[in-house]
């Protein structure tokens, strides 16, 4: 017995299960296919460094805007199109454009830190920031980055309806996942508009999209997994180990034989 335990082959290791894996992979294809400009080796991976943020942040509104315009540019959004409203804990501050006006937030979703509104009146982007966020830039870029994806997604009418992982993946395809992956957020939906503030997907989940992201740039050892989180790092490293010794089988899309 103890000689057959012993040569009992190992457990060949697998990222995330089946579906899961499919659901990236095919999602990944498709932002390729409906965004090919710039291409994937051509996008720019944005790292929390002062060259990629090139001014002094002060933790305030002003500091959010240069953010907006920053991350908008590299989704190729005019940051005209979008206007920003700041809220905190029960309040949401609107820009009237005369006095502030502040009404009442949800007291159903805590912890927000950030929504989006869909198009306001105005014909333009509106987007609500969490102003108890602003001591963590880490945090606003991922929150703008997630808002923003919301509109290459659902404002620009690619998909239907909303899809949370699609959008969270959108923020890896556009070159912001290390702050969303390190930001552990959450997503909550809500009647008018959509919520970003609690985790949705899972670390794993997130190392596998971004492993993704360098499988398909061809890089096996990408210099900016460094900025990661040790957790999903280590994670990211296995599974691209195993997309490298597995290429036949990913983007491989079949019926799963039960």
């Amino acid at each position: 017995m103890m000689l057959k335990n012993f040569f009992r082959a190992k457990k060949i290791y697998e990222p995330l299960d089946y579906e899961k894996r499919k659901y990236f992979e095919n999602n990944m294809l498709w932002l390729l296919d409906t965004f090919p400009v710039p291409t994937l080796d051509q996008r720019k991976v944005f790292l929390p460094i002062e060259q990629d943020f090139p001014f002094q942040w002060t933790s305030s509104k002003d500091d959010v805007l240069e953010l907006l315009k920053i991350i908008a540019e590299n989704m190729q959004i005019q940051s005209n199109d979008v206007e920003v409203d700041f809220y905190r804990e029960g309040l949401v501050e609107l820009n009237s454009g005369m006095s502030p006006i502040f009404l009442e937030n949800d007291p159903d979703t805590p912890g927000t830190a950030g929504l989006y509104h869909g198009k306001n009146k105005r014909g333009k982007y509106e987007v609500s920031i969490n102003s108890n966020y602003l001591d963590n830039p880490i945090s606003i870029v991922a929150t703008i980055a997630h808002e923003l994806c919301h509109i290459k997604l659902l404002g620009e009418n690619k998909v239907a309806e909303n899809d949370e992982h699609l959008t969270d993946l959108a923020t890896v395809f556009f070159g912001f996942g290390i702050f969303t992956a390190n930001a552990s957020l959450q997503f909550r939906q809500q009647i008018d508009r959509w919520s970003y503030g609690g985790g949705y997907l899972k670390y794993d989940e997130w190392a596998y999209a971004l492993a993704l992201f360098a499988f398909l740039r061809y890089e096996d050892k990408p210099e900016w997994s460094k900025y990661l989180t040790p957790s999903i790092k280590q994670e990211l490293k296995k599974n691209l180990a195993y997309m490298v010794g597995n290429e036949e089988e990913i983007f491989k899309f079949v019926d799963k034989i039960e």
